[in-house]
């Protein structure tokens, strides 16, 4: 038991910090598409589970243009309200599909499509950041406190000798917490950020 606990504060200790981009760190100036990718490769490769993957290609772009998850690009060069969207979408792709991303950004693009400087995506990104930030405290309370009941099974795992079995509980009741959660999430886009059908 004791050994798990030890196991998953390491854990959880490598994964502070590592994904936040500050707003004040996003570049003010319009970027052209390989600067993009270049910027956030560097600002989440630390997200990176193995070296060789990839945080954002020219294809993804590509694609979530097409599925209008942001405002086109001016002349070939992209703002700092598109770097905001990327950084969130990819945070949400781990989660939601690209059809309820499309859903919940929607009044965002709408928005900016109408004013292109409306403060409404700032505000958001910075209450994305500050939720993240919050996450990172209460992590690192848990671990000052030796508290890690968040990530730690409800059944009493230990009644199996073998660790790789001790493991898979472990991996089973997360996976098993964040598909409710992922499910919650769903339930709201579904009741609040319904696509109105057209009319026959």
């Amino acid at each position: 038991m004791e050994k798990q606990k030890k196991a998953i504060q390491q854990i959880l200790k490598q994964l502070q910090g590592n994904y936040i981009v500050p707003i004040q760190s996003i570049p003010n100036i319009d970027l052209y598409m390989d600067q993009v990718t270049t910027f956030i490769e560097s600002a989440l490769s630390d997200c990176k589970r193995n070296k060789q993957d990839k945080i954002l290609t020219k294809t993804m772009i590509n694609n979530y243009a097409k599925a209008k998850l942001f405002p086109p690009p001016q002349k070939k060069k992209y703002t700092k309200n598109h770097i905001m969207l990327l950084i969130m979408i990819y945070h949400l792709k781990s989660i939601l599909s690209i059809s309820d991303i499309c859903r919940l950004l929607k009044p965002i693009t709408e928005e900016l499509n109408k004013n292109i400087n409306s403060p409404i995506l700032e505000m958001i990104y910075s209450d994305f950041v500050a939720l993240q930030q919050q996450n990172e405290k209460n992590i690192a309370m848990a671990l000052e406190c030796n508290h890690t009941d968040m990530i730690q099974p409800s059944l009493e795992y230990h009644k199996y000798e073998n660790e790789t079995i001790q493991n898979i509980i472990v991996v089973l009741e997360l996976v098993i917490h964040s598909n409710t959660q992922k499910r919650i999430a769903e339930k709201i886009l579904d009741t609040h950020f319904y696509t109105k059908k057209s009319p026959s």
